[in-house]
């Protein structure tokens, strides 16, 4: 696939994630955060796995490339997922959405200390001008943030700074392993270690009293931010570098502040829209690629 089918490979799982703050702090209306952890994950591997078998991938046998995943899936799942859940029930789709525009900066600050990439100046000024579209999409320094706000934009930067760590020390593996296959195992591992924590209230919830609102959107959370979203995510990774993959979080605010303001009723001030375009603006620019002349 061209560059570009990747850019909007990339795009689409933004979108999907852009639904999932609202979509999310829904479900967590029903089930504890742990509990719903647990079931997104594990109903994501059942997922992929069925795929894998009717589709006949070819799953990796080696018990290093094992090994390997339960490693990332830690990182990749484990700490991400409850940190996120846990996170979300705090705070607003909008402030988890703003603390997860943290990754690119960290995953690219990760890969030049990996000696993976190296820090070029179109991707700062991109980088700067997204940062500052979020800043106005979100104004963090308004007057209302409370400390339950706080904790949960806490948790949630530890779920952003592990998902960063992960897209950094997975990507050489993903790179020689099928993209579907290898996040079947990432998450079959994670959610036999967020099974510890969320197995137990999840037993406590009454099945037959959630309503048809949460089966439609555990559907969705399961079958496309998670399950398709992982295996983008993983698949570009073996086509660009890592932080261009993190890179375009950044649509991920814009998505969740229009959701919140339209169906939560939180009440966007005018910065946001010119916040939304600087965003859309820093992504074109370091999504664009580089013209080389010459040999």
């Amino acid at each position: 696939m061209s560059r570009y089918g990747v850019l909007l490979s990339l795009i689409a799982v933004q979108v999907f994630f852009g639904v999932h703050y609202l979509a999310a702090k829904l479900v967590l209306e029903e089930v504890p955060p742990r509990a719903w952890a647990f079931v997104r994950i594990a109903g994501a591997a059942v997922v992929l796995w069925a795929i894998c078998r009717l589709s006949g991938r070819t799953v990796p046998r080696e018990p290093k490339v094992w090994g390997l995943l339960a490693l990332f899936s830690f990182f990749g799942v484990a700490i991400n997922q409850v940190c996120f859940v846990e996170g979300l029930s705090r705070t607003t789709p909008t402030h988890s959405a703003l603390m997860n525009t943290t990754i690119p900066v960290s995953t690219l600050v990760i890969a030049v200390l990996y000696g993976q990439e190296r820090i070029r100046a179109r991707q700062v000024l991109a980088l700067l001008t997204a940062l500052a579209g979020v800043l106005l999409v979100i104004r963090p320094w308004a007057a209302g943030v409370t400390a339950e706000i706080k904790s949960g934009d806490l948790l949630t930067l530890i779920n952003a700074t592990s998902f960063s760590f992960f897209l950094v020390i997975s990507k050489r593996l993903m790179m020689r392993i099928d993209a579907l296959a290898g996040t079947a195992i990432l998450l079959t591992f994670g959610a036999l270690m967020v099974g510890i924590l969320g197995v137990p209230p999840l037993l406590e919830v009454n099945i037959g009293g959630l309503s048809a609102r949460f089966w439609w959107l555990a559907l969705f959370i399961i079958l496309l931010p998670t399950a398709a979203a992982y295996v983008i995510n993983y698949w570009a990774l073996g086509k660009v570098d890592s932080s261009l993959v993190a890179f375009f979080i950044f649509l991920q605010p814009a998505i969740a502040a229009t959701l919140s303001w339209v169906i939560l009723g939180e009440r966007p001030a005018p910065l946001m829209f010119v916040g939304a375009a600087l965003i859309f603006l820093g992504v074109g620019s370091i999504g664009r690629p580089v013209t080389r002349t010459g040999s």
